[in-house]
């Protein structure tokens, strides 16, 4: 039987149907937790997104591919551990030593262990081939891909790669049911620091990082503002698949703000005095509804990114308008040039305006 609660659990791990972009907009059609899963514990039911508590092994694979965060597992927080791993004694990720399936980290976690490392950081993926968790190989696809966008942006960024992936073969070989139950017992081992005072630092940055906002993104901003003196350059050409920014045709929008109303992150916000649009580049998340929910197609994702605006959350005026009144209706509406008449009234001037000529004017 499906559970119908807002959040689900299934031993540790849980999923949070509310804090998810598929469920929380019907047109938006994010499966990144569905593509990873090993089990196929995630299902769509009535378009919503599910969790079968039965399938589900905790693997905690699934958790970094969230972009809301929708997906924890109580025994390993990865943004507590982004924080904490740059002062530890080691500079390697293994699901062997320090962590879980290495699937729990997203890009943002990897940019900013690497930036903060002293020395250069290390990805074990020697077991990945074997793991009974990446039997279809999209387990260890993902990881990849998330370490080579890490290094592509610290490469840009600090003139470095970030990231070394150990790729040697272990040297002993152990069955696939062995290396499974192994994983399984990583992800249910407390990964926590033996000092109770760390414990509490962390969890009171953390705590002071709660907004609308994913935290592995506030955290990649602080350390963005910490390094960004020393990047040769930031700016980033093109369009990228970790931030994006935005542009509004002042022609095109009504100023109606739905796009305002349904961004789940609060990246776009009215301006004081609800005549103009504000976009913050590093509140967004790229999830796509802005540019979806616009009836008049009026705002889209554009090139180029300003770091020093993500990192230090600067807003930019999209758009802004000077209300006045209808001479028709006489509801104000944003104006944008020629005779005083909104939208509505100037298309049913258009379609109609013969049927109310005189006889003797004809």
């Amino acid at each position: 039987m499906l559970n119908s609660a807002f959040v689900q659990n299934k031993g540790l791990f849980s999923f949070s149907a509310t804090a998810c972009l598929r469920n929380a907009y019907f047109h938006n059609d994010c499966r990144n937790c569905m593509d990873l899963c090993p089990q196929d514990a995630f299902v769509l039911v009535r378009n919503k997104l599910t969790l079968l508590e039965a399938q589900c092994v905790e693997c905690a694979a699934c958790i970094g591919s969230c972009p809301t965060e929708a997906l924890r597992i109580e025994s390993f927080d990865p943004n507590a551990f982004t924080l904490t791993f740059p002062k530890s004694e080691t500079n390697t990720l293994s699901c062997k030593t320090n962590t879980p399936c290495l699937g729990v980290f997203d890009v943002h976690h990897f940019i900013a262990m690497g930036l903060n490392s002293q020395s250069s950081m290390q990805c074990d993926l020697s077991h990945c081939q074997e793991c009974a968790l990446n039997e279809q190989g999209n387990v260890e696809w993902a990881i990849r891909k998330k370490i080579a966008q890490s290094n592509a942006i610290t490469d840009t960024l600090a003139q470095m790669s970030c990231i070394e992936i150990i790729e040697k073969q272990a040297e002993e070989h152990n069955a696939r049911r062995a290396l499974f139950r192994t994983a399984l017992t990583k992800v249910h081992e407390v990964i926590a620091d033996d000092s109770g005072d760390k414990r509490s630092e962390v969890a009171g940055v953390l705590q002071r990082m709660q907004t609308a906002l994913p935290q592995k993104y506030t955290i990649l901003k602080q350390t963005f503002k910490e390094h960004i003196e020393q990047f040769p350059t930031t700016t980033l050409e093109g369009m990228h698949p970790l931030f994006f920014n935005k542009h509004i045709d002042f022609d095109t929008c009504t100023n109606c703000g739905d796009c305002i109303q349904f961004c789940p992150t609060e990246a776009l916000f009215a301006t004081s005095d609800k005549q103009g649009i504000v976009f913050k580049s590093g509140m967004c998340i790229g999830c796509g509804i802005c540019d979806d929910i616009c009836k008049s197609n009026a705002i889209a994702t554009v090139e180029g990114i300003d770091l020093v605006s993500i990192a230090f959350d600067r807003g930019e005026e999209l758009v802004h308008y000077e209300m006045v009144m209808c001479h028709e209706c006489r509801c104000p509406y944003p104006y944008k040039g020629g005779d005083p008449l909104c939208d509505r009234c100037k298309d049913f001037k258009g379609s109609f305006e013969n049927m109310f000529v005189l006889a003797k004017d004809q």
